[in-house]
């Protein structure tokens, strides 16, 4: 299947190796992220992190004991996570795509959605990804989807004090109206360009494909909002004991950047 030339643009200009670790947001979201698979994921057996870029969470998980295998579209993630796969403790790596899995039915215990679900900008496209993760999952497997929150880039753009910039407000609306980053004919070369999903909106996904939702979990939460982050990530043992206080509270799911499904295959 065809993967669109803005997502693949996007990761050919970006080091997508790094960006977990090159900052304070980013490591905010690495470490919450392996909190909530240290939680949620069960306590053994085989992992498919599909879309998993160069492999991050594949080696993390790998490192922790499970049979992992990575797929991904994109040449140079797939090159990226061999690589990290033969330096480090061995995970399987294999060339991809989210809506047509190359393993077998009923071959994994877990799977991880970490990016596939706003790269897909259809929702019939997000379905195959769904329903192909279905697939490859044994029952009682455990699915965690992650989205981008439809507000997230109004809260960013925020942040990085964007509020003057020309144009701007109507891009806040087209991207709350209709899911969509920016408008398609303004996708500067290796911009970022995907789908934000509404809350409800997830677990709706999630359901119609089959899956029973166990609950939704805010990665970042409050706390990509904080102006002195990286303060609190110096110790950051407590910050992940508030996060987890507030992860699953309804009221404050759309103040994340990224939200996951947390679901089981019948």
């Amino acid at each position: 299947m065809e993967i669109d030339d803005r997502v693949r643009r996007h990761y050919e200009i970006r080091d997508e190796g790094t960006r977990l670790w090159e900052s304070a947001r980013g490591t905010l979201t690495r470490l919450r992220t392996w909190d909530i698979f240290d939680r949620f994921l069960p306590a053994s057996g085989r992992i498919v992190d599909v879309g998993g870029g160069p492999g991050a969470h594949a080696a993390h998980l790998a490192e922790a004991g499970y049979d992992v295998v990575l797929v991904d579209p994109i040449d140079r993630h797939v090159e990226a996570a061999r690589h990290r796969a033969e330096t480090g403790r061995p995970f399987e790596v294999q060339l991809g795509d989210a809506r047509e899995l190359p393993l077998p039915d009923a071959s994994c215990d877990a799977a991880l959605l970490m990016g596939p679900l706003y790269h897909l900008a259809l929702a019939q496209d997000r379905r195959l990804a769904l329903e192909e993760t279905q697939r490859v999952l044994r029952p009682g497997g455990v699915l965690l989807a992650e989205v981008i929150c439809r507000h997230a880039w109004v809260l960013d753009a925020t942040l990085k004090d964007l509020l003057g910039e020309p144009g701007i407000f109507e891009v806040f609306a087209h991207n709350i109206e209709t899911g969509m980053s920016q408008f398609d004919e303004q996708v500067g070369e290796g911009a970022f360009w995907g789908y934000f999903h509404r809350i409800d909106e997830l677990r709706a996904e999630l359901e119609d494909a089959g899956f029973s939702v166990t609950t939704l979990v805010a990665v970042e939460g409050f706390a990509w909002l904080l102006g002195d982050l990286g303060r609190y990530l110096q110790n950051p043992e407590a910050l992940l004991r508030a996060l987890a206080l507030c992860e699953s509270e309804p009221s404050m799911l759309g103040c994340s950047a990224h939200v996951s499904g947390v679901a089981i295959r019948p």
